[in-house]
């Protein structure tokens, strides 16, 4: 049997990217994934803390990390690996020909689809939404037969936004994608990639909106991971356009794993998908092989690293029973509080998040998972993304942050 270097477990974010790092030092690297992780379906922006413990939002997300406790991902890697994840992924961003913009000194406010302003650390240049405060006119754009996106709701809710209100017209483009059904952001992302749609899109633009306006549009500027359709619209009606971060399927996340999974066929990385990973095989406190179980029979690959990255709770790579949570593929422990009505709080949007949110495996400096006294428990295995103990990324809006730096730091590490 080949034996990799490298095997990265998870199809998400945190796994495509500690898959594309591993490789760009030269390691034989194999991705196995069981599916394609929240990215596909995300807004596609990297929120490295956009809120802090009290739910105040975040100037600095640099400056914020300071104040994280100990045991925080963030704090366990340190800063300066952080900052080392971000600027390679927005290196690699601008070698794949869709950069991304913002760094960790400030956060920026993007609009959403439910007329809110969101705090992002990292975004698409579709996203930049900087010029929308100081404009003197905005149009939020819909399009017919367009479900989950109502520009009177974005509309309505920047009115309420402090330093954003203004006249905010409301129009609505057409497509020939109806056929008495709804359609989807994606419907006309696809439409928008062909010529024909574009110069439907660009046509009705410029004979309904003046030239200097900001223009708000849901995230359907094509499925690529390019900048050409925004740039040429831009161009062709003088407006300024900023996509909002749209309810999920968006397009922007569906851009970012376009763009990642380009990356790793350019590296020559394997990957195997729609497996699922059921067990190791363990010795001398090493991982020797994982095993997949699919509907054929079970295949082991071995490698001299791991790493595992599997989404946690929420993506069913950490498991819960009663009275324990545990991880399936390697059998490492997470520790929980043995009374299981102390896992979490009857009121769902707790302000203060839910104590099963910070479930997970804990790791040393080097992501190797260890047992309470510190022992490292498999020299060879790293945990990375949302399988790792100590950050609550729902309440935080860290996710997608943890997710590159500690992709980042495992993919440096094994």
């Amino acid at each position: 049997m080949k034996e990799n270097d490298v095997i990265v477990i998870g199809g998400g974010l945190t796994g495509l990217f500690a898959a594309i790092v591993a490789a760009r030092r030269g390691k034989k690297v194999l991705l196995i994934a069981k599916g394609v992780g929240s990215i596909a379906i995300g807004g596609g922006t990297i929120d490295i803390l956009g809120y802090d413990a009290s739910g105040i939002p975040v100037r600095s997300p640099w400056d914020s990390m300071t104040e994280l406790e100990p045991g925080h991902p963030y704090m366990l890697i340190g800063q300066q690996s952080v900052e080392a994840a971000t600027q390679a992924f927005l290196s690699l961003c601008v070698q794949e020909g869709y950069p991304y913009m913002g760094n960790l000194q400030a956060n920026q406010w993007i609009p959403t689809a439910l007329g809110t302003l969101k705090p992002s650390c990292l975004a698409p240049l579709t996203m930049d939404a900087a010029c929308l405060k100081n404009a003197g006119e905005a149009s939020v754009i819909g399009f017919d037969g367009l479900k989950d996106y109502s520009p009177k709701i974005i509309a309505e809710g920047l009115d309420k936004c402090s330093g954003y209100r203004k006249k905010h017209n409301i129009l609505s483009l057409k497509t020939d994608l109806e056929n008495g059904r709804d359609i989807t952001a994606l419907d006309i992302a696809r439409w928008m990639d062909s010529k024909k749609g574009q110069d439907s899109f660009i046509e009705q633009l410029a004979r309904l909106v003046t030239p200097g306006t900001v223009l708000l549009l849901p995230p359907v500027m094509g499925t690529r991971p390019n900048y050409e359709i925004f740039n040429k619209a831009e161009q062709a009606t003088q407006c300024r356009i900023i996509e909002t971060v749209g309810l999920p399927p968006a397009i922007t996340g569906f851009r970012l794993r376009r763009m990642l999974a380009n990356c790793l066929k350019k590296l020559n990385v394997q990957i195997i998908e729609q497996s699922n990973v059921i067990g190791a095989s363990i010795s001398n406190g090493c991982c020797q092989e994982i095993v997949t179980g699919n509907l054929d029979r079970p295949r082991s690959y071995q490698a001299k690293s791991f790493i595992l990255a599997t989404g946690g709770l929420f993506g069913g790579g950490l498991q819960a029973g009663i009275g324990h949570v545990f991880d399936p593929v390697f059998n490492l422990p997470v520790k929980v509080p043995p009374d299981q009505n102390k896992w979490g709080n009857e009121n769902l949007f707790f302000t203060s998040g839910q104590p099963f949110a910070k479930f997970g495996i804990t790791v040393d400096e080097k992501l190797r998972p260890v047992d309470d006294a510190g022992n490292i428990l498999l020299e060879n295995v790293y945990i990375a993304g949302k399988n790792l103990a100590g950050y609550d990324y729902c309440l935080e809006k860290s996710g997608n942050g943890v997710a590159l730096a500690t992709a980042y730091r495992s993919g440096f590490e094994a």
